[in-house]
C-alpha cells in the first residue's frame, strides 16, 4: 500500500488484505467495472472495459478508525453508502460506515478497541496551534492530524449544542471548550452544571458572577438574569455553558423561556450558547430554541432516530459512533469528524489549585419577599445566600444612601470566610453586579465595610453573653 508513513504499526499486508476484501465486495456487488461500446467513423465497433471503483492507494490511520479511500464513479455513490453491512461481514468487523469527503469515498472501519492510541491530551491539541484566536474554542483534532476549533462569533455559527449519551465524552468536550475559552482569554463564562463535572473550572477571574450556577434553582437565577440583561449589557463576549439542559428544563420550566431569549437575541449582545445534553429535541427545549442552534457536536447516541434528532441530518452515522471523545461536528451544511481533547487529570487539579473554584454570587431577585438573612457556611458548595430586593434609591421610610441589608451580609459572609475585611475594589465589583443602581464608590464602600463590621462585632458579642 502507499502512504506507507500512516501505517503507525508497520502492518501494510494487514491494510492491503483489507483493501482488496473492500474492492472484492464491489465487484461480487457488480459495481467494479462496466464494459461501454465504442462505435468508430468507419463503422467499426469495439468494447472497452471502464472501471467505476478504484483504490486510492492509501490507508488513513486514526485513534478509533482505519480509512480506505476509493474512487468512485458518481453514478455509484447512492449504491455505494448503503454498502456498510456487506463491507462488515467482508472484513470480519462489528459495522462499518461509508462516507464522501470531496472527490474520495472512504470506507471507515473502527479498529480494535487494544490497537487505539492513548487518549489526545488539551496539551497536545494545543500545541498543535497555540494561538487560537479570540472568539474561537478549542475542540480537539480532526482525522488530519489539524487543530479543530470552532468559531462562535461567525454568523453561521452562533450558538452550539453538544449532544452525546453517557461515555461519549460529552462532560469532557464542554470542559474542553471552557478551558481553552480561558486561556485565550477576552472573554467571560458562564457556567451551569447541577452535574458539578465544570466545578474545578469555576475558579478563573472570567467566570460570570464568580462561580458555578450547580443547582435548578440557581441555574433559574442566573439565567433569568442573563436574559434580562439581554437589551442593557455591552456587547462583550460570554459563552454561557449549560449541562444537563433537558434535567434542568424538567425542574424549572421557566429555563425555557430563558433559553429561548438568549438563543433568540443572545448575538446581537455577544452572547453564545454551549447547550449540552444527552438528547435534545425541540419538546423538551422548544422548536425556536432548537433552531437557533446551527451547529451541533454529536458523540454516540443510541439509535439513527436520536441521531436525525441530536443533529437535524439523517446520514451522519452517529450511533456507530465509539464514544470517548468520538465526535462529528455537523453545521453550515458540512459535517467534520474529529477526537476531543481531554483534559488530564493532573491539569484540572493545578488550574483548580491555582484558581481555587468558587461559588456564585447569585442574582437580585426584585420579587424575593424580605426575609431574615441566613448564615452561610464557607466551606458548603452551594451558597446559602439569599440576596433581596435593595438599591440606592426610592423607598418610603429609609435614607436614600442607605446601604442595602445584602450587601452588608455579603461582606460579613466574605469576612468569615477569609478572616480579614474585603477591598473597596471587591465591594464595588459585588454592587455592580447585583444592585440596580449600580456599585458604590471608594467612600461608600468602606462606610459598608465599617458598618459590616460593626454589626458582625455587634452580633459575636450577644451571642457570647447568651452564653454566659
Amino acid at each position: 500500500m502507499g502512504n506507507r508513513r500512516l501505517d503507525r504499526q508497520g502492518r501494510g499486508t494487514h491494510y492491503a488484505d483489507r483493501m482488496h476484501r473492500i474492492l472484492g465486495v464491489c465487484g461480487d456487488c457488480g459495481l467494479l467495472w462496466h464494459t461501454e461500446r465504442i462505435a468508430f467513423k468507419n463503422g467499426a465497433t469495439e468494447f472497452q472495459r471502464v472501471d467505476d471503483i478504484e483504490a486510492d492507494g492509501s490507508v488513513l490511520v486514526t485513534p478509533q478508525y482505519e480509512k480506505y479511500g476509493l474512487r468512485v464513479n458518481p453514478r455509484l455513490l447512492p449504491k455505494l453508502k448503503t454498502m456498510g453491512p456487506q463491507f462488515a461481514y467482508a472484513l470480519n468487523v462489528p459495522s462499518t460506515s461509508v462516507e464522501v469527503d470531496g472527490d474520495l469515498v472512504y470506507v471507515r472501519v473502527p479498529r480494535a478497541q487494544g490497537a487505539s492510541s492513548s487518549p489526545l491530551l488539551f496539551e497536545s491539541a494545543w500545541a498543535i496551534d497555540p494561538h487560537i484566536p479570540r472568539g474561537s474554542l478549542l475542540l480537539g483534532v480532526d482525522e488530519d492530524q489539524h487543530q479543530l476549533v470552532l468559531e462562535l462569533t461567525a454568523p453561521t455559527n452562533v450558538h452550539a449544542a453538544v449532544i452525546g449519551m453517557t461515555g461519549s465524552g460529552k462532560s469532557t468536550l464542554m470542559r474542553t471548550m471552557i478551558l481553552s475559552a480561558q486561556r485565550i482569554g477576552g472573554a467571560q463564562v458562564a457556567l451551569f452544571d447541577p452535574s458539578g463535572g465544570m466545578f474545578p473550572l469555576s475558579g478563573h477571574p472570567s467566570v460570570w458572577r464568580g462561580g458555578l450556577f450547580r443547582s435548578a434553582h440557581e441555574c433559574e437565577l442566573g439565567l433569568g438574569a442573563l436574559a434580562d440583561s439581554l437589551g442593557r449589557r455591552a456587547n462583550t463576549l460570554l459563552y454561557v455553558f449549560v449541562d444537563e439542559v433537558p434535567e434542568l428544563i424538567a425542574q424549572r420550566p421557566p429555563i425555557r423561556t430563558h433559553l429561548a431569549r438568549l438563543a433568540q437575541a443572545g448575538r446581537h449582545s455577544g452572547v453564545h450558547l454551549v447547550l449540552g445534553a444527552q438528547h435534545l429535541m425541540a419538546s423538551q427545549v422548544g422548536p425556536m430554541t432548537l433552531r437557533n442552534i446551527p451547529v451541533r457536536l454529536v458523540g454516540r447516541v443510541t439509535d439513527r432516530t436520536a441521531a436525525y434528532n441530536a443533529s437535524g441530518r439523517n446520514d451522519v452515522a452517529a450511533e456507530q459512533l465509539r464514544g470517548n471523545g468520538d465526535f462529528i461536528a455537523v453545521g453550515s451544511g458540512t459535517q467534520r469528524h474529529f477526537q476531543v481533547a481531554v483534559i488530564a487529570d493532573e491539569t484540572l487539579a493545578e488550574w483548580a489549585q491555582r484558581y481555587p473554584p468558587r461559588q456564585p454570587r447569585l442574582p437580585v431577585r426584585p420579587d424575593a419577599p424580605r426575609r431574615a438573612v441566613t448564615p452561610v457556611d464557607p466551606g458548603s458548595f452551594v451558597s446559602a445566600t439569599t440576596y433581596r430586593s435593595a438599591g440606592g434609591g426610592g423607598g418610603s421610610g429609609r435614607h436614600l444612601d442607605e446601604i442595602p441589608p445584602s450587601v452588608l451580609h455579603e461582606i460579613r459572609a466574605y469576612v468569615g470566610a477569609h478572616g480579614r475585611e474585603p477591598s473597596c475594589n471587591w465591594v464595588y465589583n459585588l454592587t455592580h453586579a447585583t444592585l440596580p443602581t449600580g456599585g458604590f464608590n471608594r467612600d461608600k464602600a468602606r462606610r459598608a465595610i465599617a458598618q459590616a463590621l460593626e454589626r458582625h462585632a455587634a452580633g459575636s458579642a450577644g451571642t457570647r453573653s447568651e452564653r454566659a
